[in-house]
């Protein structure tokens, strides 16, 4: 039996360079695209033209999902290079049948896709706080849990280069207020940060969870 990699493999790979549009919203795209490297910005924009992220995908996630398992005639949203990436373009036709001979292949693609809904409501519950210091307290919660990579006990690094402006569209706050949270949580001890580096001290960042509520704690799983 293939493998999903052993299928991508016959499949041509298309080079996009950082900051490169590769769908545009109503475009009806050419193909499935599975990333090889790099990362996907998947947003909308607003009538005045202003950028609304929506979620950033890593290598191995497929897009526009909607668009290849035919829930939608056509690209929903925005998607570009937000590094340079290497994208497999596969039929869907194609993409689809693989994954409907491979049953092992199709299940784990099912958990996959649980995992990614369960990030999206860890997402969403982010969204919906009304406080800007919430807000961003979840929102880390989240980017922890989906793009983060444990680098000691209880410290994670946050494997995704938002700039403050860019984490500040994210949770659809102003820049200022964003600055202004992060750095309460840096002289707190939860948040070191330069750059667009963020590192995580999940312990106290669950611990301020805690003052909301007792769910959605980061898990060690190994």
């Amino acid at each position: 039996m293939k493998t999903f990699q052993d299928f991508l493999e016959q499949y041509h790979v298309k080079t996009f360079a950082k900051g490169e549009l590769i769908l545009v919203q109503g475009e009806v795209p050419p193909c499935a695209y599975v990333i090889k490297k790099g990362v996907i910005k998947t947003y909308n924009l607003t009538a005045r033209g202003e950028e609304k992220p929506i979620t950033y995908d890593v290598a191995t996630e497929s897009f526009p999902i909607g668009w290849i398992f035919s829930k939608t005639e056509e690209s929903l949203f925005f998607y570009d290079a937000y590094t340079d990436v290497e994208l497999y373009c596969v039929p869907r036709a194609d993409y689809c049948e693989f994954l409907k001979l491979n049953v092992d292949v199709l299940y784990d693609a099912h958990k996959f896709w649980i995992n990614r809904l369960l990030d999206m409501q860890t997402r969403v519950n982010a969204l919906e706080q009304s406080k800007a210091s919430s807000k961003v307290v979840n929102t880390l919660h989240y980017l922890c849990l989906r793009y983060g990579r444990d680098i000691k006990k209880d410290v994670v690094r946050i494997d995704l280069p938002l700039t403050q402006q860019e984490l500040a569209n994210f949770m659809g706050l102003t820049r200022e207020t964003t600055g202004i949270e992060l750095k309460k949580l840096q002289r707190s001890g939860v948040l070191s940060y330069k750059r667009q580096n963020y590192i995580v001290k999940t312990d106290k960042l669950n611990d301020l969870l805690d003052e909301d509520y007792a769910q959605g704690k980061l898990v060690d799983e190994t």
